[in-house]
């Protein structure tokens, strides 16, 4: 993930603020982020086709767990200005953590939805304005715009959800970075066996684990244990497919 998105991912929870979302509990774990990030990007829609995407997040408290190059001062709370570039016809919901309208505050897993029926085909590029509210000799907020996200609306007669994928597609793993526990997801078109493999930086093997794929989304649960803090390389092997991801684990 782009450590530098989260103050710009966080309040896309938006413009309306009656959001019927629930925060996943998969997040949970982690020290922070927003899910999904810009590389997994939020899913394609399809035109005339009721369109429904959530987004989870969750801040830290101080800014510098985010970037060393950060001032060290204390996050209070991150608040949506505006969305711009949504696809005609979506809409943005909230639900704010505080009495201001589209609020979040720290260390609180949180969610917005982006619920609508496009009208409208294409790639649409958002631009996120926020505000970061801190304490720096009283309260203070730092504006800030971000892109880095879009959703892609389709024709229904492209037949785009029609494809079968047969090696390994949309591997990840969520929460990333984890303080615990982390989910290893990967989908694969055609059934078989897989290998999960976890790596130090220096190559030594700290975890294994052989299971049976199904059609479709896989998961598996890879559990810290006492490893210590630091980042992990994770390989999923599946049929003549192999992907090599990086995670981070924080205490």
């Amino acid at each position: 993930m782009k450590k530098t998105l989260l103050f710009a991912s966080l309040l896309l929870a938006g413009l309306s603020v009656n959001a019927q979302c629930t925060p996943n509990t998969l997040y949970t774990d982690s020290v922070f982020g927003v899910w999904p990030d810009t590389t997994t990007d939020f899913r394609s829609g399809v035109l005339n086709q009721f369109y429904s995407d959530t987004l989870n997040i969750l801040i830290p408290s101080d800014a510098q767990d985010i970037s060393p190059s950060y001032p060290a001062i204390t996050i209070d709370s991150i608040q949506l200005v505006s969305v711009d570039g949504l696809p005609p016809g979506l809409i943005i919901s909230c639900n704010s953590q505080t009495p201001a309208s589209c609020s979040y505050l720290t260390e609180m897993l949180g969610c917005g939805l982006i619920e609508g029926t496009p009208t409208a085909i294409g790639t649409f590029n958002l631009t996120i304005n926020v505000l970061a509210w801190f304490n720096f000799f009283g309260p203070q907020s730092l504006p800030q715009p971000f892109g880095g996200y879009s959703i892609t609306i389709s024709d229904s007669s492209v037949g785009v959800f029609d494809v079968v994928e047969t090696g390994l597609t949309n591997v990840r793993n969520i929460p990333n970075p984890f303080s615990t526990r982390t989910t290893i997801e990967y989908q694969v078109g055609v059934p078989g066996e897989s290998r999960i493999r976890v790596f130090n930086l220096v190559g030594e093997e700290v975890w294994n684990q052989r299971t049976q794929t199904k059609l479709g989304m896989n998961k598996i649960v890879f559990e810290s244990g006492d490893l210590p803090a630091g980042v992990y390389l994770y390989k999923v092997e599946a049929g003549n497919t192999t992907f090599t991801g990086r995670m981070a684990l924080q205490r």
